[in-house]
């Protein structure tokens, strides 16, 4: 099943076109797949608007005649005469949104390939899931739950370069001839041969690289005359939102135990974090456990907890923290509500 077959489907969702057996493929789709998870909450509020988005319209349908043959337009809006201009817009936008790459934490699959023939892979991991994988040229990836790696099949020219979409532990094959590197929707990731970790989720407020030992070389997508060196134990931080970059040093859960490291605690099927905010949190058990949080008051994003939790079901996880800070929640099917 191709990103193009999403999209497709995707616009005829918005559309109300989609056969019953079309919406019973697309459920299929959000179900089995990580990436179209994200991608498809992410625009869920856009789809919502009874306006239709954006003041060029002409400018919009040049855009994606420039991009999609009349073949793919007609076979992914085979549109009604009643289909009314507002919905056109809105598929139009769309297209463009996916195809343009304008989302940034799928900007790395709509990538046109490079001339140089790379045959292009794509490892991906839904929530309650972690992947190991071997890149041709021996460098180990361990890939976090709600993740993407796109890779070469076989490396070729001058760099080894990768794009990530969530959290994943590299342990690059030494070479110096070849530095390796990872991109991300914020930053890009350089090293020659080292074992880092990379989180880089689009709805976490921070994007972050941790160095277990090596070095590695960091710069900001949009300033690129900015790079921050990392030696072992070192963290650079992004705040995704104020685009505010820093230098921290790893976190430990108890002493300097290199076996207790907060940020890596996920390669051992750990869920770990010390004094952070429940909102941040919440991220991680909803890509752990593979369910919706809900925190229904702005006060409780701000609590923070500490906790190391291993073989723990989420309710086992939640009536823990209780005990350390007050509150209350409520289960209604996947999702939990959490409330004063």
């Amino acid at each position: 099943m191709t990103d193009q077959r999403f999209t497709e489907l995707l616009g005829k969702q918005l559309a109300g076109e989609l056969s019953p057996e079309e919406s019973t493929e697309f459920k299929s789709l959000l179900a089995t797949h990580a990436g179209y998870q994200q991608e498809y909450q992410s625009l869920n509020a856009y789809f919502s608007q009874k306006e239709a988005p954006g003041k060029h319209i002409d400018e919009v349908f040049d855009r994606i005649s420039a991009r999609i043959t009349p073949v793919e337009v007609n076979r992914i809006h085979p549109l009604k005469t009643k289909t009314n201009y507002s919905i056109w817009l809105k598929i139009a936008a769309v297209i463009v949104l996916i195809a343009g790459g304008l989302l940034a934490y799928k900007a790395f699959l709509t990538t046109i390939q490079p001339t140089n023939d790379l045959v292009w892979k794509l490892a991906s991991t839904p929530t309650k899931s972690v992947k190991k994988l071997t890149l041709a040229d021996g460098t180990s990836v361990t890939l976090n739950a709600v993740s993407e790696l796109k890779y070469p099949a076989n490396f070729t020219g001058h760099t080894r370069e990768v794009y990530l979409s969530g959290e994943a532990f590299f342990d690059v094959h030494k070479d110096a001839a070849h530095p390796f590197i990872i991109h991300t929707n914020k930053i890009q990731v350089k090293v020659l041969g080292t074992a880092f970790d990379v989180k880089a989720y689009q709805n976490d407020a921070f994007t972050e690289t941790t160095l277990i030992r090596g070095r590695v070389e960091v710069q900001l997508n949009n300033n690129t005359g900015q790079k921050y060196v990392l030696q072992p134990k070192d963290k650079f931080v992004l705040n995704n939102q104020k685009n505010e970059a820093s230098m921290k040093r790893l976190t430990y859960y108890a002493g300097e135990d290199p076996n207790t490291i907060i940020e890596t605690s996920w390669t051992s099927n750990k869920l770990a974090f010390k004094n952070s905010d429940f909102s941040t949190i919440s991220n991680q058990f909803e890509r752990r456990y593979g369910i919706k949080i809900v925190l229904e008051s702005e006060k409780l994003k701000d609590l923070k907890f500490t906790g190391q939790f291993i073989h723990e079901n989420i309710t086992e996880v939640l009536d823990a923290l209780k005990m350390i800070e007050h509150f209350n929640y409520k289960i209604k099917g996947q999702t939990i509500y959490i409330y004063p």
